[in-house]
């Protein structure tokens, strides 16, 4: 591979002002607001190895240590186990790029100055913009948004979150959005009006689509029940009886299919997580093949399926190759793997139209986790596009032209950015 190449690629991404195609970051108004944040307190994704190795997640970890000396003691022995994983990678390379760490891993040597220099530069006042703006270089970030809470449009776009929706024969949920709409949901017509009350609303102030990731504690397969058996099974619901899973299901998915028809209607981009999950997550269920009946029988929807359907990868290469309305995003992906996110991406140059491959969603609590995100994405697509001119026949036009449809252009069109952040 020429290093010449891939040096140009890196520089031209360097300049690209980036759309986070997918964002938990904290708001400012909360950032500072948080118990000083340390070495020990900004893990990102590392948590879950934390939990994977001990147990206990990180605050129990660290549960009655008077000290960082103590913290330290216990972090050393996760770190000996899991520092090959690309989670510690990730927080190694933040630690690189903003806290001028030299060495390769952390040692009793020097994670003491690293960790002070963590608690000066997060305390100060401008950080926050400093790294969102001047470092990361971001046009904006879509942001998971949760039901009936706000956001920073200085930063952040909205998408808001809807798996309370697929909920709603709970009746603390349901008098949640009651609440919020003003209006009683006493039977199935009158809670899809308040799910498109709700949606509209976001929608009339800057909300840009819904995200569901149900994925997390059910099968992405749903099918197309009809209205009259949901309505039943809420009526149950509202009757205060309990439903059986095979009876919530059938509402849930009944929702699932009312909401992509809504998308469609009120032009929004419908987001899905797909593919990797937590721990002791039941990875067969996010097989994004399981979508299939719900993009084909939506075909005016855009569908923005996340994390590159990890371990997935190329069954949601082909669906996104056979399905027009399908979006590829790249969310999380190089702080799970970075060779499965070259491999990924490699297979998708391949397959799916350039205008349809999203190449950044930073998914991290931490704004300066995203940095080292976008480090090691831009690292990835500088190693796949050079190998694609030097092996594949692709052009170097083609490979610049794809680096800013995947960090901004793609983005811009299919979320409907505002015409100055073209």
């Amino acid at each position: 591979m020429s290093n010449s190449l891939r040096e140009r690629l890196l520089d031209e991404m360097k300049a690209i002002r980036t759309v986070d195609c997918h964002s938990h970051t904290a708001l400012r108004r909360d950032y500072y607001k948080i118990r000083q944040r340390s070495l020990f307190t900004m893990m990102a994704y590392f948590e879950r190895e934390i939990q994977n190795a001990t147990g206990k997640s990180s605050s129990k970890l660290y549960e009655g240590a008077e000290s960082d000396d103590e913290r330290w003691e216990r972090l050393k022995p996760v770190l000996d186990r899991c520092r090959n994983m690309s989670y510690w990678r990730h927080n190694i390379v933040t630690y690189r790029e903003l806290f001028d760490f030299e060495d390769n891993e952390l040692t009793d040597d020097n994670w003491r100055a690293l960790n002070e220099r963590i608690v000066e530069r997060t305390a100060e006042a401008n950080w926050y913009e400093h790294v969102t703006n001047d470092v990361c270089n971001l046009e904006t970030q879509v942001r998971n948004v949760p039901w009936f809470e706000d956001w920073e449009p200085e930063y952040f776009t909205c998408t808001l979150r809807m798996e309370s929706a697929l909920m709603l024969y709970n009746a603390d949920t349901r008098e949640g959005l009651e609440k919020h709409v003003k209006r009683s949901l006493t039977d199935l017509s009158r809670l899809k009006a308040g799910l498109i009350e709700l949606i509209e609303r976001y929608q009339q102030r800057g909300s840009v689509g819904i995200k569901l990731a149900h994925a997390y504690r059910r099968t992405l397969h749903s099918e197309d029940v009809p209205e009259s058996v949901a309505a039943r099974v809420f009526e149950r619901a509202l009757a205060g009886e309990g439903l059986s899973w095979p009876e919530r299901k059938q509402l849930e998915d009944h929702i699932i299919f009312f909401l992509a028809k809504v998308a469609s209607e009120l032009d929004l981009v419908f987001q899905i997580h797909t593919g990797v999950q937590g721990n002791w997550g039941n990875v067969p269920e996010s097989n994004p093949l399981h979508l299939i009946p719900l993009i084909h029988a939506n075909r005016s929807t855009r569908f923005d399926l996340f994390h590159a359907g990890y371990p997935f990868s190329r069954h949601i290469g082909m669906l996104a190759k056979h399905s027009a309305n399908v979006w590829l995003n790249m969310a999380w992906m190089y702080v799970i793997t970075m060779e499965g996110s070259r491999q990924s991406l490699s297979e998708w140059i391949d397959l799916v139209p350039g205008d349809r491959l999203l190449g950044f969603g930073s998914d991290v609590r931490w704004p300066e986790m995203i940095y080292g995100h976008l480090v090691m994405a831009r690292s990835c697509i500088a190693d796949v596009l050079a190998q694609k001119v030097e092996r594949d026949f692709l052009s170097e036009e083609a490979a610049v032209s794809l680096l800013h449809q995947m960090l901004r252009d793609n983005a811009v069109a299919l979320y409907g950015l505002p015409a100055e952040a073209v």
